[in-house]
This record gives structure tokens, C-alpha cells and sequence, in this order.
């Protein structure tokens, strides 16, 4: 047998395992050189491989010539507002650059740590994302922050804020995350998009130990080694750490081409286990401490130490410092750890098993009478091994609300454990079942929880707790797309049952939404409505008062009295004041609320009130998150941000049978999802993706009616379609079905589609269906009790039928002053159209030219074309007569008209928002002009741009 060198080869790095986020990173890293961004997420525990996958990541990054910035956030980063950020970019470090120094001009005179809401803050912040444009402008940047769990509020701001526009510049993006693996991951309702990923670092396998500890050891492990090493539980740093010690106490030979330890037991080898507990003689009074943690858990706090043991927490730091110093724990936030699991393993198993379970069961008990963390007291009850005491019903029913909140999957298996000991009639049966119904519900399986909660019912005596568990079974029941059988429930329910007041109001409003969404229409919902609100206000339900007014919002909308729709969305906000465990419906009142004033053509307060909802969007989840995409989405297409319309569909659910949205029916978030993305595919002339969308409907049920609203994009897209093949007559044929949906029928609006309707009937010389539509915007018109979207709307088309351009550009001035961009675009070219038919030809130019912008900055490719199309059937080309010259490809001549004008506004000293705000663009947008004017000019920074500007003044 030979025996060989034991350690790896001098200097060399050891590096396995994460072949996918590897990829991912080089993925994101050849994506800069295409002028697009992305954005890395790492999450994991600490010593699990983050910082060595950034290190990684900015080598190669450097090596492709990229910019790249790093940082490393602490515990002091939450006192410096934009501290992060400040040293990530050097603004200190580099005063020799003038964007930098202006930063820093900017905060001298400031205290060091100036509050967070100053002016000079806010200028500060807006200065950071400008120099990163700056950066972006000039060649691919990177900027990394490692343990960005501490990053502080003010640049976390920022950092999303430029996570927003990473898909329009060559930046990108990378935070490392400390994770405690002892609560569940939850990943962020943005991840996982094409450019936004999260990189959850999960442990090494058995298979990518062996090959780390071959590495360190320069052999593979042998089986008992293999073992042992798996205390280290994949962590590559306590696995560096374990080859340490075996190495430096010689606790390993290599035998056969095997790396093993020289004893072979199923106990931690006692050489090893004494090497790695060497530590304890440093401080040799804290035995009884550290074996008490030991049972904590890896990770304890010093608050529930102090408590298991009965000693302030004052007479226990000494102890705890020295085993700090002792390497023996580490603090990790707010928590303390082990600096090795070996180390806790070893105390652990020094105590014998039927004493440990019992040690268990007394700290879950003395935490549980000291309200400490449910959490805490949970993982000590899961360690007894059981839960038959006296105490731990009580305890559960007073506790499973904050615990399944925490961790919903560890309050199913003990509520499961506990609900399986108790007997049928104990008191404590229903309250459990409620909670454990509601746990798997938190973890979206619905199909269970439906279950449970009809199990609880079937044993259920206590009205509470019956009514309770019907609103449960209900939701999962809707929630998992099986609509019909919780409004045939509710029906049964409400009629045969006595159901106590909080609960019959809550399980009307339900059954409201869902009536509405279904057969029974706008008329049975408002009835069931006014009923649930009442049932609410008697009770003091603040939960049925709120359901309830949602409903009252989606029928006065559908009776096109905004107003009033308007109100009701409000008073259920106001209603879930103090109520935070109710998001989802917060979500809804907030989507009602946003298409009420959308449809009172209050724009910008439409997008103003989806900006200010991120504390609600924090709590919202499941079917919440859909909800808001779909508003979003139909609030950014008319507002002419079409990118971030298609990404707030991201989470929306492509089953054309699941759950019920608010303001829309069955069917309708799948259809608005195809809808939206077919008829912006189709616009931008993207033809691969339009044909993907415009593909035959899902498989919905025939006794199914869909929201007219989503199912109106999907008939403008096919509309749209068939006018791009040169087949006008079928596009209007197609949007000619809309001519039944009037506003007494309770169906969605379809006037938006009209206008187009009148164009393509018109091409067609279909002068019957011109006279249709044009008659039914005059119905939608008058159906609003206050004058809104319908009424602009029927002056546009009025204007487009009659060949009149006055209501055109009445329409149009009402369009740039309140927001929609979108239709702002169509009304200038319509007006440009008639206008050239009126021999009006420079203000026929004028309309088209400021139409066509508008429509390239969305890139409306199609729209563009068809604007161009239309004018020279009428014998008008944009621009001067004669040949077109060609534009020349670089210098000041190259640049775009948009193009100049934001290089003027750089030259005055503006920044990218004041820019955006006065040109009406997107800063994402105002950013794309700067780095397409960089790239023309050949220059590198704004500054270079405002000389330029000077310079050629008076050849603008």
C-alpha cells in the first residue's frame, strides 16, 4: 500500500459544482456585448460559494474588457443612505472624473449620514443612475455588491431602478444575498425572467463533495470519510475547513487511491471530533452554554439562550465572546452560529438520545411561555420527535397564523401531526384544521387544502369555525380554477345554512364576484353585493365591507359610472386600513381603483396610484400577483410603454380556466395575456411572436362568457393581422363583431377598437358598418355619467368618418395633455390623413411626423408603415419633394430629430428625468437616444455630448 501526499498542489484553486450558474453568468456576460443587460440574484447560506462566484464572474468580465465595479455592504450600510452605491461606483475614489466630482460636490456640506428623504438625497440618486448611463454609454459595465442583505435602503432603490433598465443598456447586474437556511427560500415575484434570474446556491451533492474533498485532499474520499464529510452538510466552506484540520492533525491517509481517515467507526472518529473541539478548552466554563446551543440549533439568539438557561442576557456575553474569539460561534445578523456544524454535531451527539428529545420538548416549552418566535418553538417540538403534551394545542392554536406565515411547509407537518393525536371531539379540531387549511393554502396547494377544509367541515360543529372554513374552502377551491363548483358550494351554502354575520358577508361578496364573472352578470352581483356590504356593516367586518365594495366598483363600471366606481374602489381601501393579512384584496380594490380612473381618462393618476402600491404588492401573492400584471399591463399599452406591459404579464396565468380576476371574467387573464402580446408583436411587425399568439384559442368551456376587454385585444391583434396582409375587409370584419356589446349588456368596453373598426371599414368603401360603429360611440358616449375615455373617443372617430379634422384635434390635444400615447399616435394619424385629404399639407406633416415618433419609440414598425401608406394614397410624402438623401451614418447630420433634442437638453444641463418628463418619454427611452447619440458622435460621456451641442447650435 503507498501512501501519498496529502493536499492539493501548491496555489492551486479548487472550484466545483455550479455549472449552471456559471453558464448563466457567461450567458449574462455575452448578452453586454449585445447592448443588453441582466440581472443576478445569488441566495444562499453563508460559506456556500457566493463571493467565489463573484470573483468568478468579475474576472471574466474583466478579461472581456467590460467596466466592472464592486462593493461589499455591512452592517454600517444601513446607517449611509446610498453608502453602497457611492463605493461601489468610487465616487470618492475618482475625483478626477466630473461626474463623479459633481457627486461629490453634491454631498459636501451634507452630515455623514443626511436623511433619507433630503433633496440633496434625491439629486444624489438621480446623479448615481446617470453616471451609470454614462458608464453604459460608453462600453458594457458590471456592477457587483456582495452581501447586499445589508445593503441600505437608498441604494436599493437605485439598484432597482436600474434592474428596470437592463434590457435597454449593456448593464449588468449582480447582488449576493445571505440566505438563513434554516426559513424557506421565496423568490421574488420578478425573477426568473429572461434577464432577471435568481441563483438560489443550494448545498454541494454527494457527487461534487467527493470532488472538492479530492481536490483539497488530492485523492477522493474513502467511505468513512464520505461519511463524516456530509456533517458539513455541502457546504464548501466548512468542507474546506473539515480537510483543514485532517490535514493539519494528520487524521488522514490516502490508502488504494483513497483519501480516508485513519479510524474506521460509525461515531465521529474521536481524533476528529477532538481537533475540531480543541476550541472549547479556550473557554472551558461554557460546556453546559455551548451544548444548550447546540440544541438551539445551528443558528440560536443569545435572547432565546439566555431564556433556556434562565440567566440574563448580560451574564451570558462574557461567554458567548470568548467562544466568538475561540472560533467556536460567528455572529450572522441578528443570530448566532457555529462556525462548523462539526463542531455543534459533536456537542449534539454527546447527548444521548431519549435525554435530547426530552431537552427538546422543555426548550419548546420554556420558549413558548417566554413568547419567543413561533418559529423557534416549532423547530424544537419537530426535534422531540413528537407532540403529545398537554401544552401544544393551546400553543398551536394561539400561534399558527404567525408560524404558517413564516414557514407554512413546517406548520403542515406539525398541525398534521397534531390533528392525528387528538381525539374527534376535542376542542381544539376545528381551529387546527382552519389553520392547517389556510397553511397549505400559503403554500399554493390548493387541491389540499380544498380537501382538508371539506374533511374539517364534514366534522364541524361550531358555526365559526363553519363559516370560516367554507370562505377557506371557497378560495381554494376558485383558486384552482374550479369556479363553478365553489359558486354551486356558496349557493347551497348561503341558502340552507346559518352562517354567522362576518363570515355570510365575506362568503355574498365571494359569491358576488364570481356571479358577476359567470352567468349571472352585473345585475345578480350587484344584488349579492349590496346584500354582503350590508352584512359586513352590521358585523363591523371590515373584510366583507371591502369585498363587497370591489364587486359594487366592477358593476358601477360596468354601467359606465365611473364615478361612482371610483368611490367604492376607494371605500374598499379604506376599509383594509390596519388589515395587512388581507393583500389580495387589497390588490383588488387597487386594480379597481386604477381602471376607474382610467376610464375618467385620469392617466397620469392611474400610473401614479400602481407606483405608489409596492407596500401592497409586497404582501400580495398567488393569484394577487396576476391581478396587478393584468392591470399594469392594460394601464402601459394606451400609455405607450409596451415593454413594461408585456413584463407585468410575466406572472399571469395562462390557463384559460383558472381562477376569477377582478373586472375580468372566466377566461379573461389568459385571453389579455394573448391579447396584449399578440397585438404589440403585431404592431412591431414581429412576426415569429405575433403568429405564436395568434394561434386558435385555448380550450375554454362553451357556457363560459369572457371578459370583453381582454378578448378586444386579441380581435384588434387578428384585426390588425389581416389589414398588415392587405386584407382590410376581414380586419374589420373581425372588429365588426363588437357592434353587439353595448353598454346596457354589462359587457367590457370595445369603444377603444372603433376607431380602428372605421379605418378598416372605410379602406373596404363598407360604408354601412362606418355609420354602425360610428353610432355606437355615440351610445358608449352618452352611457357615462361623466364625460371620459368613451367621449374622446367618439370625437376621434366622428372626426375619422365625416373627414373632419376638428374633432381630430380636439381629440389629440386631449390625448397629449392626459397621457395615452398610444392612442395619441392613432389620433395623429388620422388627423395627418385627413388633412392631406384637405390639401393641409404642412399641417398634415406636422401630425404625421410627431405621429410616426411616437409610434418609433415604441417600435411600431407596422404603424409606421401604415401612416406612410395612407398619405401617399393621398399624394403627400413626408419631407421635402425630390429624391431623399441618405443619412450619413456618424457626426452631428447622423443624428435623429428626437436625437438632437435630447442632446440640447443634456447641453442645458438637464438630467435624464427632467429630459423624459419634458419630451413625455420614458427615462429607459431618453437613455436609448443618449447612447445611440454617443455612439454616432464617437464620444464616451454627456459631457462630450453638451460640447457637441454647443458646437453645431446653429445647424440644429
Amino acid at each position: 500500500m503507498g501512501m501519498l501526499r496529502i493536499g492539493p498542489e501548491s496555489g492551486s484553486e479548487v472550484w466545483v459544482g455550479r455549472e449552471r450558474e456559471l453558464s448563466l453568468a457567461q450567458t449574462a456576460l455575452t448578452r453586454l456585448a449585445r447592448g443588453t443587460g441582466s440581472v443576478l440574484r445569488l441566495a444562499g447560506e453563508p460559506g456556500i460559494g457566493k463571493t467565489s462566484l463573484l470573483t468568478i464572474t468579475a474576472r471574466a468580465a474583466a478579461g472581456r474588457g467590460y467596466q466592472v465595479f464592486h462593493a461589499v455592504a455591512d452592517q454600517l450600510s444601513h446607517q449611509l443612505p446610498l453608502s453602497v452605491l457611492l463605493a461601489c461606483l468610487g465616487v470618492r475614489q475618482r475625483p478626477d472624473d466630473p461626474s463623479r466630482a459633481e457627486i461629490t460636490q453634491t454631498l459636501v456640506g451634507q452630515p455623514p449620514a443626511f436623511p433619507a428623504t433630503g433633496s440633496a438625497l434625491a439629486a444624489v440618486a438621480e446623479m448615481l443612475v446617470s453616471l451609470v448611463g454614462d458608464l453604459c454609454a460608453a462600453g458594457p459595465t458590471v456592477l457587483i455588491v456582495d452581501d447586499a442583505h445589508w445593503m441600505d435602503e437608498a441604494s436599493t432603490v437605485v439598484w432597482r431602478r436600474l434592474a428596470a433598465s437592463v434590457e435597454h443598456l449593456p448593464l449588468l447586474l449582480v447582488a449576493a444575498h445571505s440566505q438563513d437556511p434554516s426559513r424557506p427560500a421565496r423568490t421574488p415575484a420578478n425573477a426568473g425572467r429572461g434577464h432577471e434570474h435568481l441563483l438560489s446556491l443550494v448545498p454541494l451533492d454527494e457527487a461534487e463533495v467527493s470532488q472538492l474533498l479530492a481536490g483539497l485532499l488530492g485523492a477522493p474520499p474513502g467511505p468513512t470519510l464520505s461519511r463524516w464529510s456530509g456533517a458539513a452538510v455541502g457546504n464548501p466552506l466548512y468542507l474546506r475547513e473539515l480537510a483543514d484540520v485532517l490535514v493539519r492533525e494528520d487524521l488522514v491517509q490516502v490508502v488504494a487511491g483513497h483519501a480516508d481517515l485513519r479510524d474506521d467507526d460509525d461515531r465521529i472518529p474521536p481524533a476528529l471530533t477532538a481537533a475540531l473541539t480543541s476550541r472549547l478548552g479556550l473557554v472551558p466554563d461554557a460546556g453546559d452554554v455551548l451544548r444548550t446551543a447546540a440544541l438551539l440549533g445551528t443558528e440560536f439568539t443569545v435572547t432565546d439562550l439566555s431564556v433556556v438557561l434562565g440567566r440574563p442576557v448580560r451574564v451570558l456575553a462574557d461567554v458567548v465572546q470568548r467562544a466568538v474569539t475561540a472560533r467556536i460561534l460567528a455572529g450572522s445578523g441578528e443570530r448566532m452560529t457555529f462556525c462548523h456544524p462539526l463542531i455543534r454535531q459533536a456537542l449534539y451527539d454527546a447527548v444521548a438520545l431519549p435525554l435530547r428529545r426530552a431537552l427538546h420538548l422543555d426548550l419548546a416549552r420554556e420558549l413558548a411561555a417566554a413568547a419567543a418566535e413561533p418559529l423557534t418553538v416549532a423547530h424544537q417540538l419537530v426535534a422531540a420527535g413528537g407532540v403529545e403534551n398537554r401544552w401544544v394545542p393551546d400553543w398551536l392554536q394561539r400561534s399558527a397564523h404567525a408560524l404558517a406565515d413564516a414557514d407554512p411547509g413546517l406548520t403542515v407537518r406539525l398541525l398534521r401531526a397534531q390533528l392525528g393525536q387528538l381525539p374527534a371531539q376535542d376542542p381544539h379540531q376545528a381551529s387546527l384544521s382552519v389553520a392547517l387549511a389556510r397553511s397549505l393554502q400559503l403554500l399554493g396547494r390548493w387541491e389540499e387544502a380544498a380537501d382538508r377544509a371539506r374533511e374539517a367541515l364534514a366534522s364541524s360543529t361550531g358555526l365559526d369555525a363553519y363559516g370560516e372554513l367554507h370562505w377557506l374552502l371557497i378560495r381554494a377551491l376558485n383558486n384552482s380554477g374550479k369556479t363553478d363548483e365553489a359558486e354551486l358550494i356558496l349557493r347551497q351554502v348561503l341558502t340552507r345554512q346559518a352562517i354567522p354575520e362576518p363570515w355570510r358577508g365575506r362568503l355574498l361578496g365571494t359569491l358576488a364576484l364570481i356571479s358577476r364573472a359567470g352567468a349571472g352578470g352585473s345585475n345578480e352581483a350587484e344584488i349579492l353585493a349590496g346584500e354582503a356590504l350590508d352584512a359586513g356593516r352590521r358585523s363591523g367586518d371590515d373584510c366583507a365591507i371591502a369585498g363587497a365594495s370591489v364587486v359594487l366598483s366592477l358593476t358601477r363600471s360596468d354601467r359606465r359610472d365611473h364615478p361612482a366606481a371610483l368611490r367604492y374602489a376607494e371605500q374598499a381601501l379604506t376599509a383594509l386600513v390596519g388589515h395587512p393579512d388581507h393583500p389580495e384584496l387589497e390588490m383588488f380594490a387597487l386594480h379597481c381603483r386604477v381602471v376607474s380612473l382610467q376610464n375618467m381618462a385620469r392617466w397620469r393618476e392611474a400610473d401614479r396610484v400602481l407606483r405608489l402600491s409596492r407596500e401592497i404588492r409586497r404582501r400580495a401573492h398567488d393569484v394577487a400577483a396576476g391581478s396587478i400584471g393584468v392591470t399594469e399591463a392594460m394601464l402601459y399599452y394606451w400609455l405607450g410603454r409596451w415593454d413594461e406591459a408585456l413584463t407585468a404579464l410575466s406572472p399571469v396565468a395562462d390557463d384559460p380556466c383558472g381562477p376569477c380576476y377582478p373586472g375580468l371574467h372566466r377566461g379573461g387573464p389568459a385571453l389579455l395575456r394573448r391579447g396584449v402580446t399578440a397585438l404589440i408583436a403585431v404592431r412591431r411587425d414581429d412576426r415569429a411572436l405575433a403568429e405564436a399568439h395568434l394561434r386558435s384559442d385555448p380550450d375554454v368551456p362553451a357556457d363560459r362568457s369572457t371578459d370583453e376587454d381582454s378578448e378586444g385585444f386579441l380581435l384588434a391583434a387578428r384585426a390588425v393581422h389581416a389589414e398588415q396582409q392587405g386584407e382590410p375587409e376581414r380586419g374589420a370584419a373581425l372588429l365588426a363583431t363588437m357592434l353587439q356589446h353595448r353598454p346596457d349588456s354589462g359587457a367590457g368596453p370595445h369603444h377603444p377598437w372603433l376607431a380602428d373598426l372605421i379605418r378598416m371599414a372605410s379602406a373596404g368603401t363598407d360604408s354601412s358598418t362606418v355609420t354602425a360603429a360610428l353610432e355606437l360611440t355615440r351610445v358608449w358616449a352618452e352611457a357615462e355619467e361623466t364625460p371620459g375615455r368613451a367621449a374622446t373617443m367618439r370625437q376621434r372617430c366622428v372626426g375619422l368618418a365625416t373627414e373632419d379634422p376638428e374633432p381630430l384635434r380636439t381629440a389629440a390635444q386631449h390625448y397629449r395633455s392626459a397621457g395615452p400615447r398610444t392612442e395619441l399616435a392613432a389620433t395623429l394619424e388620422d388627423l395627418a390623413v385627413v388633412l392631406a385629404g384637405r390639401g393641409a399639407t404642412d399641417e398634415c406633416r406636422a401630425a404625421a411626423t410627431e405621429a410616426i415618433d411616437l409610434y418609433t419609440r415604441v417600435g411600431a414598425t407596422w404603424d409606421v408603415r401604415r401612416t406612410e401608406a395612407r398619405l401617399r394614397g393621398r399624394g403627400v410624402r413626408r419631407g421635402v419633394s425630390g429624391p431623399r438623401a441618405a443619412r450619413p451614418v456618424s457626426g452631428w447630420a447622423a443624428l435623429t430629430a428626437t436625437e438632437r433634442r435630447v442632446a440640447v437638453l443634456v447641453a442645458e444641463g438637464r438630467s435624464t428625468p427632467e429630459i423624459a418628463a419634458a419630451m413625455l418619454l420614458t427615462r429607459r427611452t431618453v437613455q436609448t437616444h443618449i447612447s445611440r447619440a454617443l455612439h454616432k458622435l464617437g464620444l464616451r460621456s454627456r459631457n462630450q455630448i453638451a460640447r457637441e451641442a454647443l458646437r453645431n447650435a446653429g445647424s440644429r
